[in-house]
């Protein structure tokens, strides 16, 4: 994570924008966006005081000798209990009456006008139709009635009123309406007397009483919904205790949730997103500076409508831009989008492996149109692994490296050192860097393919040049994270997976590959089990399901920690794969719950478009279920009866031809390392299942 905005150059981090894009959308089967506001958003548009600021103005009001410091001081760590000691010195009429003239009335024209606020008001518009405020003024509601269209309905629910309304009304308005509901009251008018605000010690305890529908409207938010909080500290002990709540009671259904929070450029951030995302289900958007927030929602806006999605006959440039644009191949955007299938009856993978051979062919290769060959690449790799057969995608990922590399050679020596600049290099994944190199981080990806995508072993020189280039970032670069990946890179792909190798990619910051490691270690260690384990019992061959108790919970132990660590760090496919894994270990029938409930959070995540490679990692994880409880039926019976089941539990699967390819060539080669009968029957299950079939 560089020094430079996170959300605009790590691949993480836009793919969090390409998530809450999708919770955004309309007319899907996402989870809807629900937006969470707190003090940063009046900060922003009327520079309202914060948390600590507000507190010292109610003492000011007050009259009361303090010094201000010490006060901020305190308020920092006790923020709850030093409103709470200001209420008891100042008396409720006082304590009122300091808030009020703390937080006085602002007209909105100015508001309106703001970034943040045209930011808002398009996710509104947008389908965004519930906004829940932290805030206790008027700024946000009038911003929406001036900015949003005459017939749009502005709905303003007070915290007293919360007993009137069924929590599904109150989350579902009808068309063209925004609720915004105040959780924390609102400050009266002069001379009107109230509820008070939720701001001390008492009134937080009042408002988290049994009596209160405080907890249960959290709750529900953060189990059926996708909350982005904007200006929210998360100091607030309710929101996180009702996150950490759900995150306990839906450990795999539960949907992820964003923050928009300021960076420092160090590894406190690495820590800070490691400690919510474990800890509330909360990913932070990180920014650097605060008129950047902005610019976070309306990139959010953009892709939940599609803005500037290619076709596949786009420039290079454009999808190559649009790629890095919505993250990596983790991205839903992605992944549907290298699955669609153009009207010559030709999915865009295959149409872009195409493209890029067309180009490293002919005549009119250039730096610009190379890049962008080597960012597409980067990215196509993966989904090659996941289309294509056993038999041909290593060959296919193997030559359009290659063909790239070779057409790099066609560049003279200052165009090559323009581009592979080995102190930017260096610098590009520095914590203080403040430039967002996209050149060089994009150079450093297609370096890295001559061990990913070339595997070990004598390669043709073109391979050893760019191994070399990685070696020399490697023997100069020090400590620098460029460096010890480099340094690494050979490692991941052409050695086992070692509990050191987990620590050293750790110390690299390299999330994605050491959630890939800490699977390979628990895949390896469940294929050596496996082996010791051939024994035909009572005609059959045992299941993992039949394994020694205590060997299963261990066993069950690891694959759980793998689905949190890959959850924490935001790789779905090893997620899936760990849950998958784990489901062997546990009874068929509480299995069924644990895949099915994985099942559903992909579904939402995606749109209701599920993305086929990890969709069908749990349709066999549901067959093995389901078959080890019909263990004495034969398999040419178990297929119809399979198919009706899994329609039943998981609606319409996603299936074409390629995808009941994709099945029977990588997929039954894949499982039945863990589970043969399973992983056969899923090519039956795809055959009958798909539209063709008899």
């Amino acid at each position: 994570m560089p020094g430079v905005p996170a959300w605009q150059v790590t691949p993480h981090g836009r793919r969090s924008l390409s998530e809450v894009a999708t919770a955004a959308e309309t007319d899907s089967q996402a989870a809807r966006l629900v937006l969470l506001v707190g003090a940063g958003v009046d900060q922003s548009l009327n520079r309202r005081p914060g948390w600590t600021d507000l507190l010292g103005d109610v003492a000011k009001a007050g009259n009361l000798q303090f010094n201000k410091s010490q006060l901020n001081a305190v308020s920092i760590r006790w923020p709850m209990e030093s409103a709470e000691a200001l209420r008891i010195t100042l008396g409720p009429t006082g304590y009122t009456d300091g808030i009020r003239k703390a937080v006085p009335f602002i007209p909105g024209e100015e508001a309106a006008a703001t970034p943040l606020a045209k930011a808002i008001t398009r996710l509104v518009s947008g389908g965004v139709s519930l906004i829940v405020s932290l805030n206790y003024t008027d700024d946000l509601i009038d911003v929406l009635r001036t900015n949003l269209p005459a017939d749009f309905a502005v709905r303003v629910i007070e915290r007293t009123e919360l007993s009137a309304w069924p929590l599904g009304q109150l989350f579902q308005p009808p068309k063209n309406q925004v609720n915004v509901l105040r959780l924390h009251g609102a400050i009266p008018f002069d001379g009107v007397v109230g509820e008070p605000v939720v701001l001390s010690r008492s009134t937080y305890d009042a408002a988290l009483s049994a009596e209160s529908p405080y907890r249960a409207i959290l709750s529900r938010l953060f189990e059926d919904y996708v909350v982005l909080s904007v200006g929210v500290s998360w100091n607030d002990v309710a929101l996180r205790d009702a996150a950490a709540t759900v995150r306990r009671k839906l450990p795999i259904a539960r949907p992820m949730h964003y923050a928009t929070l300021q960076q420092v450029g160090t590894t406190r951030d690495w820590w800070e997103q490691r400690a919510l995302t474990a800890s509330y289900g909360v990913r932070p958007l990180y920014f650097k500076e605060y008129d950047e927030v902005a610019q976070i929602l309306d990139s959010i806006a953009d892709l939940a409508v599609g803005l500037r999605t290619p076709t596949a006959d786009s420039p290079l440039e454009d999808i190559a831009s649009w790629l890095d644009h919505v993250g990596d191949y983790e991205s839903r955007q992605q992944s549907s989008w290298f699955a669609q299938v153009s009207g010559a009856g030709t999915p865009n993978w295959k149409a872009m492996v195409n493209a890029i051979r067309r180009a490293c062919s002919g005549d009119t290769m250039d730096p610009d149109l190379w890049l962008a060959c080597a960012r597409i690449e980067s990215h196509l790799r993966h989904f090659l692994w996941f289309w294509l057969p056993i038999s041909e995608r290593s060959a296919t990922r193997k030559t359009l490296w290659t063909g790239i590399a070779k057409s790099w050679s066609s560049f003279g020596a200052t165009a090559q050192n323009e581009l592979w600049n080995s102190d930017q290099l260096q610098a590009a994944l520095s914590w203080r860097s403040q430039s967002p190199a996209p050149t060089s981080r994009a150079l450093l990806q297609f370096a890295i393919g001559a061990h990913e995508v070339m595997g070990p072993g004598k390669q043709v020189p073109v391979v050893d040049e760019w191994r070399s280039r990685l070696s020399n970032l490697a023997r100069t670069g020090g400590n620098s994270i460029t460096a010890k990946r480099s340094r690494l890179a050979k490692q991941v792909w052409t050695g086992p997976a070692s509990p050191k190798l987990l620590a050293d990619v750790q110390k690299a910051y390299w999330e994605g590959i050491e959630a890939k490691v800490a699977l390979d270690l628990v895949e390896t260690r469940i294929k050596e089990e496996a082996a010791a384990r051939t024994t035909v019992v009572h005609g059959r061959s045992p299941t993992m399901r039949d394994w020694p108790d205590s060997l299963r919970a261990e066993l069950f132990g690891q694959c759980d920690h793998v689905r949190e660590l890959a959850r924490v760090v935001g790789s779905t496919r090893r997620e899936v794969g760990a849950i998958v894994l784990a489901s062997f270990f546990i009874p068929a029938d509480q299995a069924e719950g644990y895949l099915i409930a994985a099942y559903r959070r992909m579904t939402e995540m995606s749109a209701g478009r599920p993305e086929p490679t990890a969709t069908w990692a749990v349709i066999i994880g549901l067959i093995a279920a389901y078959s080890d409880q019909a263990s004495g039926v034969e398999d040419a019976r178990l297929v119809p009866v399979l198919c009706e089941w899994l329609q039943d539990k998981c609606g319409r699967i996603p299936l074409d031809e390629p995808i009941a390819d994709a099945v029977e060539q990588v997929y039954l080669v894949f499982w039945s390392r863990f589970h043969r009968r399973a992983a056969e029957l899923a090519v039956s299950v795809a055959k009958s299942l798909l539209p063709t079939a008899g």
